[in-house]
């Protein structure tokens, strides 16, 4: 889909119990304000329910339409299969608990910000995975994820978001049977594996802000598989959760990646299916990827480069989807910085966390304005990850006694992946607003570095 497909009207559609109580008063005003001052004719539907925006999709809008669809990932992945069909254009405004999928398009948290950089961005079309024939946009997961969604507590969800999913997965992990599993990817022989988890992904988050690969991304064609071992126990299994929150799985001795384009799990029968935070189906499980079906306006910090042919832009950048790269990951290790500092152990590690996280700060709001006139909007991620890793430290800290040794080595992890990017970037090519803040996280990373190898060293 082009823009030139757009028929220039904005439809907005949120749910009632999920509406932010300013909006309550003023009719939603600044959210069509976003739309209106962007000259799309702008209409305003309160629904109850996912399938009440369904089924007002079908009646009131037509292909060409952009649709706004406040909610979480349960709401996005209800209205897929009718926005597909519809052939209309979705921005997610995230009003949900994860709101891994608006993480995954770099969308920041300030819901008016996120629907400005969606409108002001480029249509996409990404990929959707399926199950059974039901679709899903972030991930799929059987055993552990699977097991927990059916122990979450309604009351603590709706007060701590995503630390009710912290603590159910953690009962799961300790209550659940390992499962007999047999799973054929691609044209590859089967395998018959015993698994505490399978978790099938298409977006590069899930579960609250959880990566599984650094690498992944909703337009490549591709499932990502990982899967934990039965044999992994609880400390390696923290280790697991470290390496989901400061970097990928991709290469972990405690679990088994691989990717492929379909994927069929056979084995205990029954066994429920989680995708987009749902119970959706059970086990058999045939996954597919359907690439490059669902149309949506997709912030400029997420799409790897500005169109050379966009009139609007009087400049472009180069590089520019290795400096959205590492803006993002800024941001991110800042936020992982300030997540430590409170149950850090260590004097050195509490300094390092705070000074580090404060510098990091400075360097995104420098890269930030140096980008600026090019168009592009940084991101910011959703609070939510930041309670979510907040719950899973104070685990480890309860836990093991070397819980900063496991917190420096995952930071050492995410230190290393700026320092490959800052290496890879040409920046001698770049203005020289981003080549100095550039240059300025390449001494701080390298300062850190040495920082954490002398933590380590001391335990």
């Amino acid at each position: 889909m082009k823009s030139s497909d757009l028929t220039g009207k904005v439809c907005i559609f949120l749910t009632k119990g999920k509406l932010p109580e300013d909006w309550r008063n003023n009719g939603a005003q600044p959210l069509r304000g976003v739309f209106e001052d962007a000259g799309y004719q702008t209409e305003l539907t309160l629904c109850d329910t996912p399938d009440d925006i369904c089924t007002q999709i079908d009646t009131n809008c037509t292909a060409g339409d952009i649709v706004a669809v406040g909610g979480g990932d349960g709401t996005i992945n209800a209205v897929l299969d009718t926005i597909i069909a519809r052939k209309v254009v979705l921005i997610p405004i995230p009003l949900g608990t994860a709101n891994d999928f608006a993480r995954t398009l770099t969308l920041p948290d300030d819901l008016i910000d996120a629907a400005r950089a969606s409108i002001h961005g480029q249509i996409r079309m990404l990929d959707v995975g399926s199950v059974n024939d039901r679709r899903f946009i972030n991930a799929a997961s059987i055993g552990v994820p699977a097991d927990a969604r059916k122990r979450i507590n309604p009351d603590l969800k709706r007060t701590f978001g995503a630390i009710s999913y912290a603590v159910a997965n953690w009962q799961s992990w300790h209550e659940m049977d390992p499962l007999d599993l047999t799973i054929k990817c691609g044209d590859a022989p089967a395998e018959n594996w015993k698994l505490r988890q399978v978790t099938i992904t298409n977006g590069r988050y899930f579960g609250g802000g959880l990566r599984p690969s650094e690498t992944k991304s909703p337009e490549d064609g591709l499932l990502h598989m990982f899967a934990i071992r039965d044999s992994v126990d609880t400390l390696s299994g923290l280790d697991i959760a470290a390496e989901l929150l400061f970097g990928s799985v991709d290469d972990s001795s405690y679990a088994t990646s691989m990717e492929c384009d379909r994927i069929v799990i056979e084995g205990e029968d029954g066994a429920p299916i989680l995708a987009d935070g749902e119970i959706i189906g059970e086990l058999p499980a045939h996954f597919e990827i359907r690439a490059g079906v669902l149309a949506v306006f997709a912030p400029n910090s997420f799409v790897d480069q500005i169109n050379s042919d966009d009139d609007t832009l009087s400049q472009s950048l180069p590089h520019q989807g290795a400096i959205n790269d590492i803006m993002r990951d800024i941001v991110d290790f800042a936020l992982r910085l300030e997540a430590i500092y409170p149950v850090a152990e260590s004097s050195t590690l509490k300094a390092l966390c705070h000074d580090g996280a404060g510098n990091l700060r400075n360097i995104a709001r420098q890269l930030e304005l140096g980008v600026r006139p090019y168009g592009i909007n940084a991101a910011s991620p959703d609070p939510d990850l930041k309670n979510l890793e907040e719950l899973r430290d104070k685990v480890m800290g309860w836990l093991v006694e070397d819980a900063d040794t496991r917190l420096v080595n995952g930071l050492k992890a995410r230190a290393e992946l700026l320092e490959t990017e800052i290496s890879d970037l040409p920046t001698e090519d770049l203005p020289d607003d981003i080549k100095a803040p550039v240059r300025e996280l390449d001494r701080v990373i390298t300062e850190m570095q040495q920082k954490l190898r002398d933590i380590v060293k001391s335990h």
